[in-house]
C-alpha cells in the first residue's frame, strides 16, 4: 500500500533567512539521494525566484550545449531526472498541489512549500 504524499512547509514572514534555499536543499537531498519523488510549490509568489531560476536552467540548457552534456552525465549518474517547481499563491498553493498531484501518472511521496 502506497503511503500517503507528505506535504511540507518552510515558512516565516521575515526574509531572507533561507527558507528557499533549505526547500531546495532538503528536496535535493530527498530526491536525488534518498531516491524520494519531490515536488516543491513555490509560494513566494509574485517573484517565485526558484520557480524563475529553474527555468533560467532550463533554457541555459536547450541553448548550451556543454551544459547539456553535463546535465545529462548527472542526470544518467542519479539516475532521476530533476524535480518539477511550480509556483503558487500561498492562498492557493495546497489546493494547486492538489491539482499537480492528480495530473501525474508518477506518485509524489514529498510536496515541498
Amino acid at each position: 500500500m502506497k503511503q500517503k504524499t507528505l506535504f511540507i512547509a518552510f515558512s516565516t514572514q521575515k526574509g531572507g533567512v533561507g527558507k528557499s534555499t533549505f526547500t531546495i536543499l532538503a528536496a535535493s537531498f530527498l530526491h536525488y539521494l534518498k531516491g524520494l519523488n519531490v515536488v516543491v510549490v513555490d509560494c513566494d509568489y509574485p517573484q517565485c525566484n526558484v520557480h524563475d531560476m529553474h527555468k533560467r536552467e532550463i533554457r541555459q540548457l536547450e541553448t548550451n550545449l556543454h551544459y547539456q552534456s553535463k546535465a545529462i552525465s548527472l542526470f544518467e549518474s542519479l539516475g532521476k531526472q530533476t524535480y518539477p517547481i511550480v509556483c503558487a499563491k500561498p492562498e492557493t498553493a495546497i489546493s494547486r498541489a492538489k491539482e499537480f498531484l492528480s495530473k501525474e501518472p508518477a506518485g509524489y511521496d514529498v510536496v515541498f512549500f
